[in-house]
């Protein structure tokens, strides 16, 4: 169904009408204020990081920016929980429910309206960067809100270095999602920014977070755990039959040993797209020894 279908489905026909071209003018204006956003982009990678640490689905979480909808700068989808997350993101030192002539108050109200009608739950979310912004905005939220609208305080900087030492909700998920135990701000840094580089090339419409997470780990380094502790049984088998030979998985990769005189880790997380072919070649050939494996494991 067309959103001005469905507008007019919501709000009858000439509501609908008026109110699609409000949201096309907003769409417009929304993807030109995007253009460069740091603060926009920086809470996208924090999303995008929580969904990762979180487990969601790789194909059916999708992440859109700049939608045509009444709650518009970054949405979430779960196909198949029927779940959506939209959030508002606001940089600005002042911003009120009430006032104006297209009220945020409103936004929010029709948009849950229509995630009603369409039997989508509905998440609805208004980030905002400063402290005093969040306060009042807590303070004055509409009481019928209680139960979808949450207000997020989400400090901005000028820097992903900076945003990781200074917002420790970001800080927080990229060292949930880094390989590496207690990791350093540059270890931080350089994950963050990869995650970043990869939202940025895609196309921002219904990307799933499987591709996002595959773009970014053919980065190297790029520093993020495998989703899966599981070496499958004909690899484990071929590692097994390997004389002093040893092996154990951390954080989605594989650490080797061989006798006491050589380690190291598989370049590739369990379960990636890397990891697969990186098997799969594996497996194409006779391992019969270390020497057959080592091609394997230095590669």
């Amino acid at each position: 169904m067309f959103i001005l279908d469905i507008l007019k489905l919501v709000f009858g026909e000439e509501n609908g009408a008026a109110h699609f071209k409000y949201l096309r003018n907003k769409n417009e204006g929304g993807k030109n204020n995007a253009k460069g956003n740091t603060f926009e982009n920086f809470f996208a990678v924090f999303v995008i990081a929580q969904f990762f640490n979180q487990n969601a689905d790789g194909e059916g979480t999708l992440f859109s920016s700049q939608v045509i909808a009444f709650v518009d700068d970054f949405v979430v989808k779960q196909v198949k929980e029927n779940t959506e997350y939209c959030f508002q993101i606001k940089d600005v030192v002042e911003l009120y429910w009430q006032g104006g002539k297209h009220e945020l108050r409103d936004d929010f109200r029709n948009q849950n309206e229509i995630s009603s009608k369409l039997g989508v739950t509905s998440n609805l979310r208004l980030v905002v960067s400063k402290k005093s912004v969040y306060d009042h905005l807590v303070a004055n939220m509409p009481e019928e809100f209680s139960s979808f609208v949450k207000v997020i305080h989400f400090e901005s900087a000028s820097s992903m270095n900076n945003l990781i030492r200074t917002n420790p909700m970001m800080r927080e998920e990229l060292t949930k999602m880094c390989a590496l135990s207690n990791p350093s701000i540059d270890k931080l840094e350089t994950l963050g920014t990869i995650l970043l580089g990869s939202w940025d090339a895609s196309n921002k419409v219904d990307v799933p977070l499987g591709l996002l997470i595959d773009g970014s780990c053919r980065s190297n380094p790029h520093y993020i755990k495998g989703r899966s502790n599981v070496v499958s049984r004909k690899l484990s088998d071929i590692f097994k039959s390997i004389v002093g030979f040893s092996y154990r998985v951390e954080n989605g990769f594989i650490k080797w040993e061989y006798y006491d005189t050589d380690s190291g880790v598989v370049q590739y997380a369990i379960g990636s797209s890397g990891f697969e072919q990186w098997e799969n070649d594996v497996f194409n050939n006779e391992i019969k020894s270390f020497e057959d494996l080592e091609s394997f494991l230095s590669a």
